[in-house]
């Protein structure tokens, strides 16, 4: 009786480390915007193991920004592989990304995909070479039937749903400021979040709770912001991180995302000239590097 009881203990030990979620994010060789190409990497929270997912389909491109589903069956990235940058799925299967297609029939590029906390429908950004315009659109789970919501002025930019499904927060541009707003699908609501003043950018909603994560400049150096959703409470909880400021042409690599158990918070950092990767509780306690190389590693994502 102990062994069997022995065992099972063992067989349930092992089944929450394989359950256990796992963080994706890409990887170039050399320092940001240097032509390297990009892989999808994921990594293990509970082993501290690195592997590859995919390598990068175009030369000096790549895939990025990978998001997996509600049921982490599918990931949607940034890729070049359809002339441009455009959203491909694929499937997910824990250790490779396989068949992955075009997901809209829509020719602009496209940028950031998120799918809803209910798996019904995706946010994602288009960018209109002809208007120069940068919109967020909803389309279903399939990639149709995609509505604008708003113009965000700025593209290739973190964009995330509340937990009720019912709103997008995203970075928005205004008078060569960046900001945090909110914008609901019914189009009744389309407030700023954010209101000191600084650059704010990369935002992420906690699926637990209503609150975000953000990267600002506020403090003349980037660090992660955590507050409500209404604003309130704000929050410095990397006071002590020995980043530098960003240059708004190079905030599309940056990215911040919750665990979902929504205790702990995954984001991106420029530390002594590379873009890395850390983890840290969502109340500032224990922070952990990840990534330590002279690499760029970016947009990081926590599946589910």
């Amino acid at each position: 009786m102990k062994r069997i009881i022995s065992l099972l203990l063992l067989l349930s030990f092992y089944t929450s480390l394989t359950a256990q979620s796992k963080i994706l994010y890409s990887r170039s060789k050399g320092k940001l915007n240097t032509g390297g190409t990009l892989d999808v990497m994921v990594y293990d929270p509970v082993q501290k193991t690195t592997k590859v997912l995919l390598n990068g389909t175009i030369k000096g491109r790549g895939e990025y920004n990978a998001v997996t589903s509600l049921d982490n069956t599918k990931v949607i990235l940034n890729t070049y592989q359809f002339n441009g940058w455009q959203l491909g799925i694929g499937n997910f299967e824990g250790n490779k990304i396989s068949n992955v297609t075009k997901l809209t029939n829509r020719s602009s590029y496209e940028y950031c995909a998120k799918f809803s906390p209910d798996g019904s429908k995706i946010a994602y950004q288009e960018y209109d070479w002809g208007t120069r315009k940068s919109n967020i659109y909803i389309a279903d789970k399939n990639g149709n039937n995609a509505k604008y919501l708003v113009t965000s002025n700025i593209s290739d930019q973190n964009i995330d749903w509340t937990k009720d499904a019912q709103s997008i927060v995203f970075t928005y541009l205004k008078d060569n400021n960046l900001s945090i707003y909110l914008k609901s699908l019914d189009g009744k609501i389309f407030k700023k979040i954010s209101t000191h003043s600084a650059n704010d950018f990369a935002v992420s909603t906690s699926k637990k709770l209503n609150k975000i994560a953000f990267l600002s400049d506020k403090t003349g150096k980037v660090d992660l912001f955590v507050m409500n959703l209404d604003g309130s409470n704000l929050k410095n909880v990397t006071p002590n991180l020995k980043t530098v400021d960003a240059e708004i042409s190079n905030i599309w690599a940056y990215s911040t995302c919750w665990s979902p158990d929504g205790k702990k918070i995954v984001f991106t950092a420029m530390l002594n000239g590379n873009l890395e990767i850390f983890i840290i509780n969502a109340d500032g306690t224990d922070l952990r590097q990840i990534t330590n190389n002279n690499d760029t590693d970016m947009t990081p994502f926590w599946t589910n």
